[in-house]
This record gives structure tokens, sequence and C-alpha cells, in this order.
């Protein structure tokens, strides 16, 4: 990142989010984006203090770093109405009054913020860390010791002188001020910190207070929200998706792709898109589709194969279509008819594909490649995957960068490699068994001590009394029926789907249909991009072999905790071996 320049201020986030209402914050932060002299500025929006000095939290409107300058914490008060009464603060129709005022609340979030700085970059001491306040809807000429006029920027001010300028002139002021301050011995007049350099480094300090992306696994459960941050790794790929029209994100299983596929739906949404966000797995699409339905209509969220139907419009009869309708005739069907009757229904602004190694084929891209404005070669799109590992489906290209040589594309590759889904022992497992290379270059979660487990069976019975076991011990350790998920490698006649056992026989039910109270199973390849806390992975007679290298890999990396093996005993030396060599 060092070296790095901006023609004009970077803004993080890159855009407002939904919850900010303020339309004066909403205005300095567009004014700030496309303001000329903020070039190689980096401007931090709405920023949140977790230690602020004397709150629980705290938040600073705005925190500009302007690069040889200095720092400059910004409160906005976008009131309409502003007064000041026995040293109370009332702003605009709210009565209750505010004993700090804007001032004294601006100084005491920026002590704050240059406190932890400095506590982590000593280095970064000498660097000037001012306030100021904006209010861009009100006159304010109160004079007052405790603030400088030249902190305050007014309506009239505001509307009558860039605002880059004005935020130079109060940097400047204030390091005449310090130059001339007894207890300012460390400032000098002529240093040029921060350096870029330094400016990049404060806002990699800071950006993790603030830059947040929904989980959007618990959205159907309000009570449970959370806020999960983003690693180092996406915050580049983020800014990746920013700068470039067409960029493929690619990475192993449990590296964020999908977390940062439905923020590129949302940005893009926020941008005024019409978007058209596809995967290929149907549990993975329908799942999608409900976590991203607060972006409808803007976002369409579907399969590729259910939004081709939507296209060719005509009624299909399921049960009467075989491979080859789903592979060569649908995409044949839904192609002509974009072709020949162009209405612009199914065109779109921008493309966003999840598990985009399972649509690398000739017609499916020609198809997307019709869906778009300006096509594959020209307009917009984010393809998300893992070309590694997970193409199972066949496609044309062996690799990404085929796919672009033979498209004629400029998109750049962005590589995610840092596993935030998996704990460090299931994640050495998947590379392992799933014959990894690279490995991850990190793991981000803790470890919680506890090891895969792997039994052998002789025969399906042992097998299936095995399985009994297993699901017995899980719910008494507290697992309830949506946290445990059965894979197999195959589709039909699984370990799970012949248990004949009360009351078990009850309790499990195929994945596509069975709601939050039961145990779920499904085929390894039809849960690719999901993950569940507890996975099971039955009915395991080969380890060796691209095809089942592969399956291990996509099973393994589905769990958030527990993962239990069920292996034919035939195959246990050979999987022993394995685990032996990669420890010596």
């Amino acid at each position: 990142m060092l070296g790095v320049r901006w023609n004009m201020a970077r803004m993080i986030p890159s855009r407002i989010y939904e919850d900010c209402t303020s339309p004066g914050e909403q205005e300095i932060f567009r004014r700030l984006r496309d303001d000329p002299d903020t070039k190689d500025w980096i401007v931090l929006h709405s920023l949140d203090l977790a230690n602020h000095r004397k709150q629980i939290s705290g938040e600073i409107d705005f925190v500009v770093i302007v690069p040889n300058k200095g720092v400059l914490c910004i409160e906005v008060k976008a009131c309409s109405r502003l007064s000041r009464r026995d040293g109370m603060w009332y702003y605009g129709r709210d009565l209750k009054p505010d004993s700090r005022g804007p001032f004294k609340q601006a100084s005491e979030a920026m002590h704050s913020l240059r406190k932890k700085l400095v506590e982590r970059r000593p280095d970064l001491a000498r660097v000037v860390f001012w306030t100021a306040v904006i209010f861009p809807y009100v006159s304010f000429n109160v004079k007052s010791e405790e603030w400088h006029p030249w902190q305050v920027i007014d309506n009239k001010s505001f509307r009558s002188r860039p605002l880059g300028k004005q935020i130079i002139e109060i940097l400047n002021n204030a390091r005449n001020y310090l130059e001339k301050c007894p207890n300012a011995s460390w400032f000098f007049i002529n240093s040029k910190e921060p350096y870029i350099e330094q400016c990049i480094i404060i806002s990699n300090i800071l950006r993790p207070d603030f830059e947040f992306i929904e989980n959007y696994k618990s959205i159907n459960n309000r009570r449970d929200q959370e806020l999960k941050r983003y690693t180092e790794e996406q915050f580049i790929a983020l800014d990746a998706m920013e700068s470039n029209p067409r960029i493929v994100f690619s990475g192993p299983a449990g590296t964020g792709k999908t977390l940062l596929a439905i923020e590129a739906a949302r940005r893009s949404k926020d941008a005024g898109n019409k978007v058209l966000f596809l995967c290929f797995n149907r549990l993975l699409g329908k799942w999608l589709e409900e976590v991203t339905a607060n972006l409808r209509p803007s976002v369409t969220t579907i399969t590729l194969h259910r939004h081709m139907l939507k296209v060719y419009g005509e009624h299909i009869d399921f049960n009467a279509c075989d491979e080859l309708f789903w592979e060569k005739d649908l995409p044949l069907f839904a192609i002509e008819k974009l072709i020949y009757e162009p209405d612009g229904t199914y065109l779109y602004d921008e493309i966003i594909c999840d598990e985009a190694q399972d649509i690398f084929r000739e017609n499916y891209l020609d198809f997307l490649d019709l869906s778009l404005k300006g096509g594959l070669a020209s307009g917009k799109w984010r393809f998300f995957g893992d070309f590694e590992k997970q193409a199972i489906f066949n496609p044309d290209y062996p690799n990404i960068e085929e796919f672009i040589k033979r498209r004629g594309i400029y998109a750049p590759i962005y590589t995610l490699r840092i596993n935030c889904r998996n704990t460090p022992r299931v994640a050495s497992m998947a590379e392992i068994l799933g014959r990894m290379v690279p490995s991850y270059s990190k793991i981000l979660r803790p470890d919680d001590k506890t090891e895969p487990e792997i039994y052998f069976f002789s025969h399906r019975d042992e097998q299936q009394y095995m399985l009994i076991e297993i699901l017995s011990k899980l719910t008494e350790e507290g697992f309830i029926g949506k946290d445990i998920v059965i894979l197999s490698p195959i589709a039909n006649g699984s370990c799970a789907s012949s248990i004949n056992t009360k009351p078990w026989k009850d309790r499990i039910k195929p994945f596509d249909v069975c709601t939050g109270g039961y145990i779920g199973y499904t085929s390894i390849q039809a849960y690719k991009g999901l993950e569940a806390p507890a996975i099971i992975i039955t009915d395991i007679e080969h380890v060796s072999g691209d095809i089942y290298n592969n399956l291990f890999y996509i099973a393994l990396t589905r769990s958030t905790q527990r993962v239990i093996i069920l292996a034919r005993d035939r195959v246990k030396r050979e999987i022993k071996e394995l685990i032996v060599k990669n420890c010596s």
C-alpha cells in the first residue's frame, strides 16, 4: 500500500451508509470526496471510538488526514437552529440540553483518538491533531475561550468557499498556534509530518473501528444480530472493487468470498445500479436470496438456471428434463430470447457471481455477455470463486487466467488466502485430506483445542449405528437441529437417508426441505458455498484422486466448529499416512 496516491480524497467507507440520516454529513462527505484540493487526503467518516476517555462510546463525524499538515477531527452539527443558554447547548427542535457542547465533544474525542494512535505507534507523536466544528445550516459568530474563531465553519463560510481550502487553513492556524505555544516544545513548524506513509498507517490503524459488514447469516434473527469486522485482506479487496469495473476474486473456501459478494451487491445497489446477483448452486441460491431480500428490487438474486428459465419464459416440466437440457438446451433457448426479443428487461448494469468457477462454460458466459450492458469485455462485473479446488462441474476453462485470455478481457485477479471460517485444526485437516496447495496464509479463528474426529466402519449397518451415536452425542453437547448438517459424496442412498431408527428417522430430513428444528442431509456438491457449526461427513469409500480430494476439501471447509468423518475401514491406512506425512 505504501506509495499509493489518490487524485482526490480517499473516502473510507467509500460511500455513505444508509443509516446516515444527517443531510449535513452527506453533503460534507460529497464535498470532501469531489474537491480537487483534497488530493492524497484520507477521510474517515463516522468513526466510533470504543475506548473513549469519558464515555462508553464516542463518535467523530469525520477524521481528515492531510499529508504534511495534520489530522483534523470534525464535529458536524447539521441543525437548522442553535442556541446556548446557561452553559447548555440546544440543537434544532431537540429540547434535551447538551452540557458539553460540540467543541468540547470534538476535543475529547480527538484526544482519545490521538492517545490510541500514539500508544500503537509512538512515532506518530509529532503529528498535529486538531478539531473543528461545522455548522452547515446556521450562522455562528459566538466567541469564547473554549475555541478559536478559526475552528468554526458556519453556514456562510461553508457555502462560499471550497471545504478543502478551509480545512487547510484550520490546520495551518493550528500549526502556527502550536509554534507559539510554550507547552508544545515537541512541535517543529517546518515538519512535514504526517508523510504519505504515515497517513496510510493512521488510516489502517483506525479503519477496523468503523468499517463494518453485516453478518448476513443472522439477518433472520435480529436479536442475535452481530457485526463482523473485515479482515485486513478484505479491506484491500473492497478497495479493489471500487477502482476496477471488472475483477475476479479468487480464494479457497472460508476466505470470505460470499460475504464480499453480498457487500458488492449492496454497494452497487446504493450506487443506483440494476444488479444481477448469480450463483450456480441451488441451496446457496436459496440462502442468498433470503439474505439479500432487503436489496430488492434493484438486486435480482437467483441461480443461473432459474434466471435462464425466467428469460426463456416457457413452461418446463422439470421431471422430463435431463442433464443435456440444463447444460445445452436451456442456455441456447435463453440466448436466442435475448438476441431476438431484446426489450431490456434482462439487461443489467452489473453482474455479480458467487461460486463463479461453476459457470465457466462457453454457453453460460455467452448468456451473461448478452445480459450485461457493455458485455463481459467492457461491462461491470465481479466474479468470486474458488478456481483451485471447487470447480467440480466440468468447466470449459481450466483456470481463471485462461478465461481472461480466451475471452479477450482485461480484469485483475485478486487472491484471498486468509481463512476466517474454520478453526485451525479443521482448516489443517482440510489442507491435508484435500491436498490443498498452496495452503491458507493465515487462520483467524482461535484454536478451540477440538480435533476433527474420524471413525471407520466395515459395513453400512455399522456406519448407521455410528451416525446415530454421533447425533446423540452432539445433541447432548447442546447442538440443535439447524446446527448439524450431514454430508455425503453420493446424492442418492446416503447413510443419513437410510436411517429407520426412531427417533432419528423423524428428526432427519433432506436439507432443502427441513426447517430449523430438523437435522438436514444432502450431498457435498449441493452444499457448496454454505456452512454449519457441526458437519458430519459420511459414506467415505475413497480418499485418493482429484475428485475425492476436492469433495473432502469442500465438505471439511463447511464447518465452523465441529467435523466428524465416517470412512470405510479400508481407507484408514491411507488417511493415517497422509496425516503422519503432514506432521513429519
